[in-house]
């Protein structure tokens, strides 16, 4: 029985010792990432370890706390064999922090009851002192001692006794204040021991681990890179549009608003900004044949069950379609809770130059997406904030136009068109409206048109003065027969409030009817150029600087006399 406890003793303490010999840690340190529009990112870490011919396993620390496992790519060289890997989250220990100076602060209190002893001993030698002196004297008065003393050896005594007396009640005051102020040194010293004395856990955060089971005659330094993609990460575009309205220049500042909770913090990391996103849907439909059924309740239910099905399994891989309610849960973001937790991001930039922020970022399009690569490190807490980065900006030539619609709004409106936009790699997002340094507002960038011209609304333009009335003694409504006329005139006046020409087009409209019983005639337009199918009238005006101008346009509307129209 003892041989086979010994035996096994033996054989724990030879595998335990081997465990720990076979095993080789590292921290990996994350090199870049790729942050993909909406949420998602590819995370690349880089480590160097040093391994032996008896190593069995590699475990790697510092990786992101939620991955993709399937997407896990693990590099090692070609003498090292991959067997296996394995992912999890390691917890820290929460190591207890002591206050250094509560063992000082003992200390002190040791040494500081120490000198209360030592009073107390005097106080002590000082009462009985003063005792034993009384008690000597009544004895010599009293005549115990059977010797007689006359009245003034008797005066003598008592005057010595009194000194004594003084004294000895002066040491003891002196000595018990010495001792009170003592005593609450200690009770300062006391209530800061307590205070200090509850531990302090650091506060260490919890991050990736992953262990990675090799065979290997090696003995050495390896390297090893690894990749992944996380959900916890993403990108929504943002842009500033930087307005000369003295030479029509427009400066295009493309940004983006990066967030990550990883769980680890990114430092000195390079970025690239990527239009695809993986969490899109990898696969496209396929059509089935639809074969038309009478209406039958049971039959009907089934027949729906089955196209679900068929949509779920009848696909073609490898093509992405997203649907747009899909689209909409991964990409919007509130546009308050941008500018209220935007802040800037900080890096390493000693050898940047910062006017030419735009020369360190290279464009990659391919079919699917556009890559924006940034060859500079920036740092990104795993906080969940959003933080804006710079990507590039754009000089552009726009032409500047006023845009009026009176009918919907008092006040033209400045556009930009650009053209050749299709060329700017363009995403959905908020844009900062700046014209001549002052900050004018906020518009949408939509490059989801079909239009070759891309329009900018640059705000509300007020230098330009737009009056739309009704003409009264031209509006009449006459009723002949069964049939009820009435003839709409309006006139809009422009006025350019501006020291420079104005380019402005003028939109308005007149009913259409999809009745029979009511019929619309457009009457006088000032040469309006119009779409019929539409009802819209367009006047192209140029303004020179303090010029006005009349604009009338009517419209006649017929219908039955015994009804009304409800939105004329």
């Amino acid at each position: 029985m003892k041989k086979i406890f010994f035996s096994i003793l033996l054989t724990s303490c030879i595998y335990g010792t081997m465990n720990a010999q076979d095993t080789a840690k590292t921290n990996a340190v994350l090199k870049s990432a790729t942050v993909y529009f909406g949420y998602g990112a590819e995370l690349t870490h880089q480590t160097n370890t040093t391994i032996s011919k008896k190593t069995k396993q590699i475990i790697i620390n510092n990786l992101a706390t939620a991955l993709d496992i399937n997407s896990l790519q693990i590099n090692v060289p070609e003498n090292v064999a991959l067997l296996s890997q394995k992912f999890n989250v390691y917890y820290p220990t929460q190591a207890v922090i002591v206050n250094p100076m509560i063992k000082k602060w003992n200390d002190s209190i040791l040494i500081l009851r120490n000198e209360i002893s030592r009073i107390n001993n005097q106080i002590d030698i000082e009462q009985q002192t003063m005792d034993k002196t009384g008690k000597l004297i009544e004895l010599t008065i009293t005549g115990n001692g059977n010797k007689t003393i006359t009245s003034d050896e008797a005066l003598k005594l008592v005057n010595a006794y009194t000194t004594k007396i003084e004294k000895a009640k002066t040491n003891i005051f002196t000595l018990g204040e010495s001792k009170a102020n003592l005593s609450q040194k200690i009770n300062l010293l006391q209530q800061e021991i307590n205070e200090a004395s509850t531990p302090t856990p650091t506060k260490e955060k919890p991050y990736g681990q992953l262990c990675l089971q090799i065979v290997s005659n090696y003995a050495g330094e390896i390297p090893i890179t690894l990749s992944y993609f996380t959900n916890n990460a993403g990108f929504t575009p943002l842009y500033d549009v930087r307005v000369n309205s003295k030479t029509n220049e427009i400066k295009l500042v493309y940004k983006a608003s990066v967030s990550q909770h990883t769980g680890i913090d990114w430092k000195q990391t390079k970025l690239t900004l990527s239009t695809a996103n993986p969490n899109w849907s990898g696969t496209a439909p396929i059509l089935n044949p639809w074969y038309l059924q009478f209406f039958v309740p049971k039959l009907f239910n089934a027949m729906q069950n089955n196209s679900r099905s068929n949509l779920a399994y009848n696909t073609i891989p490898g093509v992405s379609i997203a649907k747009d309610e899909e689209m909409l849960k991964e990409v919007i973001i509130e546009s308050d809770n941008v500018y209220k937790k935007s802040k800037s991001l900080t890096g390493s930039y000693q050898t940047i130059n910062p006017s030419n922020l735009s020369s360190y970022t290279t464009l990659n399009e391919s079919q699917l997406n556009t890559n924006f690569e940034i060859d500079l490190p920036y740092d990104i807490n795993s906080d969940g904030e959003l933080q804006s980065v710079v990507i590039k900006e754009e000089k552009l030539t726009a032409i500047l136009k006023n845009y009026a619609v009176p009918k919907l709004d008092k006040d033209p409106y400045l556009l930009a068109e650009l053209t050749n936009w299709q060329n700017l790699n363009l995403l959905p997002g908020t844009a900062n409206i700046i014209m001549d340094d002052t900050y004018l507002g906020k518009t949408m960038i939509d490059p989801n048109i079909t239009s070759d011209t891309l329009n900018l609304s640059l705000g509300k333009d007020k230098r330009i003065a737009v009056k739309r009335t009704l003409v009264k003694e031209l509006t009449t409504t006459k009723t002949s027969g069964s049939t009820t006329k009435q003839i709409f005139t309006y006139e809009i006046v422009l006025k350019n409030n501006k020291t420079t020409d104005v380019q402005l087009l003028l939109k308005d409209q007149y009913p259409l009817s999809q009745v029979k019983e009511i019929e619309t005639i457009l009457g006088n337009n000032d040469d309006a150029t119009i779409n019929e199918e539409l009802g819209v009238l367009n006047w192209q005006i140029n303004l020179k600087p303090g010029e006005s101008r009349k604009v009338r346009f009517s419209y006649t509307v017929k219908y039955p006399g015994d009804k009304k129209i409800s939105n004329l």
